[in-house]
């Protein structure tokens, strides 16, 4: 059971001032709040749920963990992540959380992400346009972004859609380092407009990977 963040006064406050004291917020369903121009440093979220479309749009996020907490099919924009962890989290539904260009030190370990029956060929998803690493997750269904460095370390995905790097045809262009090691692929992984510097695979299995008009840098 969670409760309303605009019910938590003291964390509601905090999640709005900018500043950079360390808090814990546990058990809020972020749904009912806004949070849009501000940056999140030092946060740590157990046991969250967060929500909603459009209604967290951050300037920047720094030294923030999320602990066990639930994505439910937001659309979420935390901005440049500097050193931020998922750990345990789950989402449901099409989900897209993910920070902007220049986003460092970004980890989703033990995460599992339950999109559907397959992913769309879709731009937006969970990750960020800077580098990114996945360790021990699982997911189904969902779509998976990285800008400039993508790690994917001991993880199991069916059916997934990755948006690697950023054609100029989409704005700045952006190549990306692919690193997958001892991770297993079944269904169809499919690569969108992907744009790479290098990319190297070991360890791995993968059932079928698609290539929807991706490129390596020049």
């Amino acid at each position: 059971m969670t409760t309303p963040i605009t019910s938590l006064q003291k964390a509601y406050i905090r999640l709005l001032d900018g500043s950079s004291a360390a808090m814990t917020i546990a058990s809020a369903h972020m749904g009912p709040g806004a949070f849009v121009g501000v940056p999140w440093q030092n946060l740590t979220f157990v046991d969250c749920d967060f929500a909603g479309d459009g209604n967290i749009k951050l300037a920047s996020m720094s030294g923030c963990n999320f602990i066990d907490c639930r994505f439910l099919a937001p659309h979420h924009d935390f901005g440049v992540m500097t050193d931020v962890r998922f750990t345990r989290c789950r989402s449901v539904g099409r989900s897209i959380v993910g920070g902007g260009d220049g986003s460092t030190g970004v980890l989703f370990q033990d995460c599992g992400f339950e999109g559907g029956g397959s992913a769309p060929a879709a731009h937006e998803g969970i990750g960020c346009m800077g580098e990114v690493t996945f360790r021990h997750c699982t997911g189904r269904g969902e779509v998976l972004v990285a800008g400039t460095r993508l790690t994917i370390d001991n993880c199991q995905f069916s059916d997934m859609t990755f948006a690697i790097g950023r054609q100029r045809k989409r704005g700045t262009p952006l190549a990306a380092t692919v690193l997958i090691d001892n991770s297993q692929g079944t269904g169809v992984w499919r690569m969108v407009d992907c744009r790479m510097k290098t990319s190297h695979i070991q360890n791995s299995s993968f059932e079928q990977i698609v290539n929807d008009s991706s490129e390596c840098e020049a």
